[in-house]
């Protein structure tokens, strides 16, 4: 399985976990969008929420956040919740897995499956290796 394809199916699985999410995407860490999955009803919402602006601070928030890993342990997640959508962002290697879910979803309950979810990723990709 190739790397772009490990990260495609990761960001399917993310996008089944809950009907409320809108999309997943993963960012490499120079905030370009690697693999982008958006359901059907939300396609016309993508331009709008993958300005390289937003990317690159969905990356910049995960990366600074490292600097401080030895004294408080490395970020889970982030969560920014907005007036019509809430933002989640998971660290992935060099990588950022950004969730957009709209505002029905609970976002800290739906952040620890999605941490579920790219943990059992990170294992099964270290068993293929």
């Amino acid at each position: 399985m190739s790397f772009y394809s490990s990260l495609d199916t990761l960001c399917q699985s993310v996008l089944g976990l809950n009907k409320n999410i809108q999309s997943v995407s993963a960012i490499n860490k120079m905030g370009r969008l690697v693999v982008d999955t958006t359901r059907p009803k939300f396609a016309h919402k993508v331009v709008e929420r993958t300005s390289e602006h937003l990317l690159m601070q969905c990356v910049l928030q995960i990366s600074m956040g490292r600097d401080f890993d030895e004294e408080y342990g490395p970020i889970n997640y982030h969560i920014s919740e907005r007036a019509n959508l809430t933002l989640l962002s998971f660290p992935l290697d060099d990588n950022v897995i950004l969730v957009t879910a709209n505002k029905n979803v609970s976002p800290i309950s739906l952040a620890k499956k999605i941490v579920g979810t790219i943990s059992d990723h990170r294992r099964q990709v270290s068993l293929v290796l």
